[in-house]
């Protein structure tokens, strides 16, 4: 999901959140055909309005979202989450992971966005790293390559890859902690904005046991990762 990036007085912002992405396994062996390249993604609040608390964002068409294997489907890096993984020697061809436009229906007609099924990561108020991690095999390394393969790799070959900031976003959030005062909560899909629609009422609210979204333009995502990419060797 391409995320707008609006124009916003920066007086105005409640929450910045600092994103890094890294390699947890900076070498791919490739007599290992278990072997797995494990992007890590970690996420910590650089300031906020409400020092000390935590929030909570859904991480759903997201850089943030893990897929699993078995359930099939496009995952992010299909959808140009993270580009390609590109060959540190520029004279030398990368690694396509595919780039799909995927168009989604909606889920249900509830307006809970946990009953849809939509998944949610709380940041620490604390200001300490919550983090992410990514697994791609080898299988889904190449899945979409059409002019490399495995065995075309070299030891000693560079990659990199970056987060696409059009993907750095999320298209709900709130304050709060999922193990915390939002336990047994519903996540209202309502959230103020340029196209907000009918607010539901406080009273409907407090009875129904529902937590509102925060407006989007109001939580600042940015990617601080050293260098902007996160590298990883091939080895025998």
């Amino acid at each position: 999901m391409v995320f707008i990036k609006y124009k916003i007085d920066p007086a105005r912002i409640q929450g910045k959140i600092a994103v890094k992405l890294t390699t947890t396994t900076p070498q791919l062996s490739l007599s290992d055909d278990n072997a797995t390249l494990d992007l890590k993604l970690s996420l910590r609040i650089a300031s906020s309005t409400q020092e000390g608390r935590p929030l909570t964002l859904c991480v759903d068409k997201t850089v943030f979202q893990v897929s699993d294997p078995e359930e099939g489907g496009m995952d992010m890096f299909s959808r140009g989450a993270f580009g390609i993984i590109r060959n540190a020697d520029p004279s030398r061809r990368g690694i396509s992971l595919g780039y799909f436009k995927v168009h989604e229906a909606r889920r249900g007609e509830s307006s809970d966005l946990r009953e849809l099924g939509y998944r949610f990561i709380t940041v620490p108020g604390d200001g300490s790293w919550v983090e992410v991690t990514h697994k791609l095999s080898w299988e889904r390394i190449f899945r979409y390559e059409e002019k490399r393969a495995k065995t075309d790799l070299e030891p000693g070959e560079k990659f990199e890859i970056s987060i696409n900031r059009d993907y750095l976003g999320t298209m709900w959030w709130c304050w709060g902690d999922l193990e915390g005062e939002l336990q047994g909560k519903k996540f209202h899909i309502w959230q103020p904005g340029p196209l907000p629609g009918p607010k539901p009422s406080d009273e409907f609210v407090k009875e129904g046991n529902w937590v509102l979204g925060e407006e989007l333009r109001l939580l600042d995502l940015k990617d601080v990762t050293e260098g902007r990419k996160a590298s990883f060797e091939i080895v025998e």
